[in-house]
């Protein structure tokens, strides 16, 4: 049978590896222990401390529980912004842990290409290369459209300033 709490402290250094701060952020607020509740699973129980961390389906005293679907849960991930909706319990404690979390520069694909070889993390790369790029494509674009509407309002402005002469 496969020992999940071994996996996860695994999992839990890799993380703190390829983020240095991550270490120091999440030593700061341990011991730390919350629930996530994805809807139609079962509830996942976590228990963060710097010698002691499990993970579990065993009810314990989270002092937080982060609820929703998996679409909500992973488009908060992705999109790096927080749903306080999601949140219950100690919500202060729960909105630094997930800022700590998604403000880490936690390098994914170092992750993926340690957990699922070369291959699968030069696609990753790609794939966020061409996320990435598609966003500046449109910062770019919001840029030069606001650049319009300063020129346009200087020019508005001159129009008023002559005709109120």
């Amino acid at each position: 049978m496969i020992d999940i709490n071994k996996l996860f402290i695994r999992l839990l250094k890799d993380l703190e590896e390829s983020s240095p701060n991550l270490r120091k952020s999440l030593k700061e607020i341990s011991p730390l222990e919350f629930s996530i509740n994805i809807k139609g699973h079962k509830n996942i129980y976590i228990k963060i401390n710097d010698k002691d961390s499990e993970i579990s389906f065993r009810k314990n005293n989270p002092q937080f529980e982060i609820r929703g679907t998996l679409i909500e849960l992973l488009s908060s991930l992705v999109s790096k912004k927080l749903n306080k909706n999601l949140i219950f319990g100690n919500s202060e404690l729960a909105i630094v842990f997930v800022n700590i979390i998604l403000k880490s520069n936690i390098d994914i694909i170092y992750l993926i290409d340690k957990y699922f070889g070369n291959t699968s993390a030069v696609f990753a790369y790609s794939v966020l290369k061409l996320f990435k790029s598609s966003d500046n494509d449109s910062d770019i674009e919001y840029e030069n459209i606001r650049k319009r509407l300063r020129e346009i309002s200087i020019k508005l402005d001159r129009l008023e300033a002559i005709k109120g002469i």
